[in-house]
């Protein structure tokens, strides 16, 4: 698991999100304004990743 930090150079800098890794792939749970967003697949680039355990 890990927690990303958005850093996009842009509004939502900051913004934190959870990625969680599975053996099939990653898993990024994001905030997507009114409502959370999920997105498979290895992390944006645009994430400061910050490794929990």
């Amino acid at each position: 698991m890990e927690v990303l930090e958005w850093a996009g150079g842009d509004l939502a800098d900051g913004a934190v999100a959870l990625g969680l890794r599975f053996v099939s792939g990653w898993l990024t749970i994001y905030n997507a304004l009114d409502e959370n967003g999920i997105e498979e697949g290895d992390p944006s680039l645009r994430y400061r990743r910050h490794r929990l355990g």
